[in-house]
Order: structure tokens, then sequence, then C-alpha cells
């Protein structure tokens, strides 16, 4: 008797633990669409910017190496993620 009466009250704590994991990950979730927009977002305000500080002559080159350095510190990133 004593032992059903100790696994009734084991389970409502495994299940509480997986509702604290799924709210944690739904909110690491949402954090890393913020991220995602906020990346976007600067890239393309980057863009505009360059646009706007450098001469029209040199505005595509600079863009370029901007996406090109934006490109690399996501591959680098990727990478380092991937080994872990």
């Amino acid at each position: 008797m004593d032992n059903e009466h100790n696994s009734l009250e084991e389970k409502p704590f495994h299940e509480d633990k997986s509702l604290i994991k799924n709210i944690n990950l739904a909110v690491v979730i949402m954090l890393v669409v913020l991220i995602f927009i906020a990346m976007f977002t600067f890239f393309f305000s980057m863009q505009e910017a360059i646009s706007v500080l450098f001469y029209p002559q040199y505005a595509a080159l600079v863009k370029a190496i901007f996406s090109l350095v934006i490109i690399g510190l996501g591959v680098y990133l990727v990478k380092m993620f991937l080994k872990k």
C-alpha cells in the first residue's frame, strides 16, 4: 500500500519537471527568433548606413565586404556550435 502511495506522489513531480523544461524550451525558442529578427534588422540598417556614409562609387564595395564578414562570422559560429 505504501508502494502505491509513493508512486502517486512521485509522478506529479516528474510532470512538473517536464512542464518547466517545455516552458524553458519555449522561452529559448522565442529569444532565438527575436535575435534573428534583430540580426536581420541590424544587417539591413547597416546596408542603408553604408549607403549614406560612403560615396556611391565605394558603397557597393563596402556593402560586399560587410556581407562577407557577416557570412564568415556566421560560418565560424555554426562550426563552433556543431563541435559541441
